[in-house]
């Protein structure tokens, strides 16, 4: 599921739950008729309805603060790319890590990357997260990739790393698995 996904979810989910308690508050203050012989019995008692109340409220501020979280904006990270005399030139990091992962479709035998960049006081640190094809000599395929996106990065954006880390997380297996396509004459 991607992230816009459950953050959708997570917001629908939190619109229930909001509904919910404002129906909650509504019959416990303004002592709604249910109806439900056995429910209006059970919420005659005092100490019950202050604890559903309270249970309610936590529920309405909770679901609040979720419904926020999920439909606010996630603050956007700026590398500095350079100053100019009309000013500063920004490229937001997700822009950076589509252009690793463009540089990084130049690597054979390397599967998937999932790029993280962080900004440090030293200037940035890249993580790959790669899944590479078997039968490949991984020091100098990894060695290969942290060179060529090193170039692409500092050649496209004129960005450059000070740190370049790679995992290897996974040995697929995928391609040596698909049939051979055999020609009939």
């Amino acid at each position: 599921m991607t992230n816009t996904g459950a953050r959708l979810i997570i917001g629908i989910l939190s619109l229930g739950y909001l509904c919910l308690s404002i129906i909650l508050l509504t019959m416990l203050l303004f002592s709604w008729p249910l109806g439900i012989g056995s429910l209006e019995s059970f919420l005659a008692n005092l100490n019950v309805r202050w604890t559903v109340g309270v249970s309610a409220l936590v529920v309405f501020l909770l679901s609040l603060v979720l419904l926020g979280r999920s439909f606010g904006r996630r603050p956007v990270k700026f590398s500095i790319l350079q100053e100019t005399e009309l000013g500063q030139v920004n490229i937001t990091m997700s822009a950076l890590e589509q252009l690793v992962i463009k540089g990084a479709s130049a690597v054979s035998g390397v599967r998937e990357v999932k790029p993280t960049l962080k900004l440090t006081g030293r200037g940035i640190t890249l993580l790959l997260k790669v899944h590479v094809l078997p039968d490949i000599n991984i020091p100098q395929t990894t060695s290969e990739l942290q060179r060529i996106v090193r170039d692409y990065l500092l050649k496209t954006s004129g960005t450059s790393l000070h740190e370049i880390k790679v995992q290897v997380t996974k040995v697929s297996m995928e391609a040596a698995r698909l049939p051979k396509i055999s020609r009939v004459e």
